[in-house]
This record gives C-alpha cells, structure tokens and sequence, in this order.
C-alpha cells in the first residue's frame, strides 16, 4: 500500500499598494473624470456657439449681398451673367464662405462656384421658394457641394418687389474642420491641465507620506495597536492633557485612578480634565512650564507619586504629560519594613546592653554578693516594664509599637527622654492607610521635635499621647516638646508648600501632613511659644478593623 501526500499549497501573495501610489491613482482619476465631464460641456458649448456664429455669419452676409445696389440693379436689369459671378466669387473669398449663390426669381442660377451650375435651375427648389414670400430662412440640407449650412435673404427692388434670392452657406466639411480646430485646443489645455494634476497629486502623495513619517495605513495602524497594548500594559498611569486642558491621552491605570479620584466620573478622551484633578496635578506646570519630578499628590483622597512633565511642539507650549505611581502598597511595604527595622535597631540597642548587664549579674555571682544580683535584677524588670513593656501593653500594633521603640532609642542616644502618657491606647488593628499615615505623621513630629530640642543645647523632653477611638474611629495624636518653639508669624506659613527654616529642599513633610490630615477631614492645631516648646494635637478619622488580641 502506497502513502500519499498533499501537497501543500503556497499562499497567495497579497498585493500591497502603497498609500502614495493609492492617493496618486486616485487623484488622477478624479482629475480624469473631471477633465471629461468639462470636456462635454465645453465641447457642448463650442458646437452650440459655434453654429450661433455661423448663423449669424451667413444671414449677415446674405443680407448685406442682397441690400447692394449692384446686385440689385444687376439682377434686375438682367446684365451679363459674369459681372454676377465675378462679384460672388470676390465675397465668397473675401469672407471664407465655401458658397455664394444669387438666383433670379426664376429661380435660375446666376452665380455659382462650379461655373457649370450657371443658368440651371437651384437644386431644391421649394427650399428657395419660401424665401420669394420676402422672408429670409436657414436650411440644412444636401446640395451641389455637398452637405451645408445656408441661409436664402430675398434681394428687394425700389418698390419693394422681390426679384431674386441670395444663397450663402458652408458646407459640412468646412464646418467639422473649424469645430475640430477648436476642440484641439480644447484638448490641448485639457491635457496641460491632466499634466498639471498628475504633478500635483505626486507631490500631494509626497507630501502626506512625508507628515506620515513614511508609515503605510496598516503600519500606523500596527503601531496604534502595539501603541495602547503598551500603554495598557505599564503599571504606571499616564495621562496627558492639552493646552486647552482637554485629554488627549490616557490609559487603563490612569482610567481607574481618574475615576476613583472623581467618584467613578469617566474620563474620556477630547473631554475636559476634571477641574480639581488639573489644579492639584497640572496646574503648577501649566503656570511655570516647569517639570515636577516624582512629587507626592492627594487627589480626592488618593495618595500618588506623580512626574509632571511640560509638552512642546516646535517650541510651543502643547501641554503637560503626567506619569502616576499609586504609593498604598508601597507605603504598606515601606512601613512594615520601617516598624520592623526600628523593631530590629531597638533589639539590636537591648542585645548589647543586655550583654552588659549580663557581665555584671555573672560578676556579682562570682563575687558571692547574691543579694546584690538579686536587687539588679529587680532593677532591669523595673526598667523593662516601665519602657517596653509599658509600650507594648499600650501599642498593640506591631509597626506603630516598633516605629515608637525606635524613635524612643533615637531620642535617647542624643540626650532626649520620650515619655508615652499612660492614657495612650490604641488596638491591634490591621494595617491600613490610615495606620500609615500615622506613622508618617509621628515620625514628621519626632523629626521636627528632636531638631528643635537640639537647637536648644540641652537635655530635652518629648511627650507623646496616642489613642484610637473605637466608638468615632478616630485616631488621636499628640506631641509635645521643650525644644525652642516657633515664632508666631512662622505658624502662619508652617504649612505651605517649601516654605522651611532649615535650608534648601526641605519644607515639604509639614505640608503633606496638613494634605493628609485635610484628606480624612481630620483636625491639626499647633501651640508654640518661642524658648518653651510646642505642641502639636491631630485628630484623624478613619475605618478600621479592630482585633481582640
């Protein structure tokens, strides 16, 4: 049995036009159409007008022959046939006509261009009799010569007789050829004009290929696509605005932001920006043209790492591009780490002088003076309890207890006692935002106390108080130091945005904690009195979720 095999068929090859061969073709074929559509009409026209001037050509000729007082004497008196054939032949030259025939009222030839014709009869002889009624006509018809164009105008006496007939035409041939004349030049400028277009679209197609970066229809089309799989694909929010403040750019990440800033409003593109999402994240670029790079912003609530960046079109300002980085997880993240670390320091601070304390409770075994060892042991517990264990009792959250044990330690290496209030109480909570922005907050607080403790030269103290009202769900905060306090007129500019004490690039941690506090409609009062101290009470509302362990 043998085996078969199909052989497999090659694909057709897909014949790919070009955008600029298209956009060629199809300009010249509109030019085409055009320049025949306007062929027929002019050509209509010219024929048309032609024959008008022909009509009045021939009668003003006939007429004129028929009013000569030559002719009509002539024909009247009956002289010499050849002074009439004489005369005719003169003014059939003299105005290019291919015929003059006058005819007596006999009908009889008198003049003719085949001098043979003379003397007979007209050959259609009822067309020359209408004109013996005294009215001049034109004809179409066929004679000696051939198809022509005529017109018969009676040749009157002195009293008003009608005593013979003027015939003046143009053959047909004469006609087409004068037409034909005409119509070449006609064509002549048609095919100028066709010329003309053919360039025009070449340079037309040049053009847009040009302002197309030389991209086929498919390809600019490939490269939108691939352009917002990419755009959809980062984990960062892009959005871009105009001048005129309107979208022009954004994608999916930048979408769910845009609406969970704005209570689900959609946000599509060629629409005005939200008024309050401009203000807080364009504005400040729209006014300086400056760039912003990865500044923290609070729209509605949501807390994000955004780069402002300025547009220009050829040195035109075009509008602004920014780049958002949601910061909840990384905040998460970064606070865990923090209560950790400041868990792992503290640790690391008790393990050194637990081995110092060990070294002196195995001495004083040694040395036999065990009531000594027994009265320092009682000391360490003291101690303990009334700093860690005093703390964790209080501060059940895990990062928030570390992050304090931490700050405590730092404190106390530069000479600063920290006291927690004995009324502070806050519950195991999960860790959420808003267990973050406390941390931030505290440890913006701790910072500014501690350097103003130092400015003072001294030992310095720091009291804190920290409660979680279940019943309001709010977080309760207060520090007090006796550091050197802040001038009243200071207090007025605290929180603005940069605005410092202690140099260049700082001024923006007391400003943040206002925007958070605001955020969660939450409440920030400061009490300083320059070479006394300050202290600081914030109330922050919240959701939380409360553990029993």
């Amino acid at each position: 049995m043998g085996l078969w095999f199909k052989r497999k068929s090659k694909p057709r090859r897909q014949f790919k036009v070009s955008l600029q061969f298209m956009i060629i073709i199809l300009v010249v074929l509109a030019i085409i159409i055009s320049l025949i559509i306007s062929l027929l009409l002019i050509r209509n026209f010219v024929i048309n007008k032609h024959f008008d001037n022909t009509k009045e050509k021939l009668s003003g000729i006939a007429k004129v022959i028929a009013s000569d007082s030559d002719v009509i004497r002539n024909v009247e008196q009956g002289v010499p046939v050849k002074q009439i054939q004489d005369y005719s032949l003169r003014v059939m030259n003299n105005v290019n006509v291919d015929f003059v025939v006058i005819l007596n009222r006999d009908l009889i030839r008198l003049s003719h261009p085949d001098a043979t014709m003379i003397g007979k009869p007209f050959s259609d002889l009822n067309d020359a009799r209408r004109t013996l009624s005294g009215q001049g006509h034109f004809s179409e018809n066929i004679g000696i010569l051939g198809s022509g164009y005529r017109y018969f105008a009676p040749i009157f006496n002195k009293q008003n007789e009608v005593i013979g007939i003027v015939c003046v035409g143009l053959t047909m041939r004469t006609l087409n050829y004068d037409l034909m004349q005409a119509q070449y030049t006609i064509f002549g400028g048609l095919m100028l004009g066709l010329f003309s277009g053919i360039l025009g679209a070449i340079f037309l197609a040049q053009k847009i290929k040009t302002i197309l970066f030389g991209l086929e229809p498919q390809e600019i089309a490939a490269r939108l696509r691939e352009k917002e799989i990419i755009e959809d694909e980062v984990a960062e929010g892009i959005i871009a605005i105009s001048a005129d403040k309107k979208i022009i750019l954004m994608n999916k990440e930048a979408q769910a932001k845009y609406q969970l800033a704005n209570q689900d409003m959609e946000a599509p593109i060629g629409e005005q920006v939200d008024t309050n999402f401009y203000n807080v994240l364009f504005k400040r670029v729209f006014d300086d043209k400056k760039k912003i790079k990865d500044r923290s912003f609070y729209v509605n609530g949501i807390e994000v790492i955004a780069t402002i960046t300025p547009m220009y079109i050829e040195n035109e300002f075009f509008g602004a591009v920014a780049t958002l980085r949601d910061q909840s997880e990384m905040i998460h993240l970064s606070n865990q780490l923090s209560g950790t670390k400041y868990y792992i320091n503290s640790l690391r601070g008790q393990t050194h002088e637990f081995m110092n304390k060990m070294h002196v409770i195995s001495g004083l075994i040694e040395m036999r003076q065990y009531a000594e060892v027994s009265q320092y042991i009682q000391q360490l517990n003291h101690r303990y309890q009334n700093e860690v264990g005093f703390l964790t009792e209080r501060i059940k959250v895990p990062a928030l207890a570390g992050f304090i044990m931490g700050k405590i330690n730092e404190a106390r290496e530069q000479n600063i006692s920290v006291l927690l209030e004995e009324s502070s109480n806050v519950s195991n909570v999960e860790m959420q935002d808003i267990v973050h922005n406390v941390i931030h907050i505290l440890g913006n607080f701790f910072d500014n106390a501690i350097d103003s403790i130092l400015q003072k030269k001294q030992p310095g103290r720091i009291e804190l108080k920290l409660n979680y009202e279940c019943e309001g769900n709010v977080f309760i905060l207060k520090v007090k130091d006796n550091g050197m306090g802040i001038d009243f007129e200071m207090q007025k500019r605290i929180f603005e945005h940069g605005f410092s004490t202690k140099g260049e690039d700082r001024g923006y941690g007391l400003n943040l904690v206002k925007t958070m506090v605001d955020n969660h409609q939450g409440i920030i009062e400061i009490d300083s009195q320059p070479g006394l101290g300050t202290s600081i009470y914030v109330e922050l509302p919240c959701t939380l979720e409360v553990t029993n362990e």
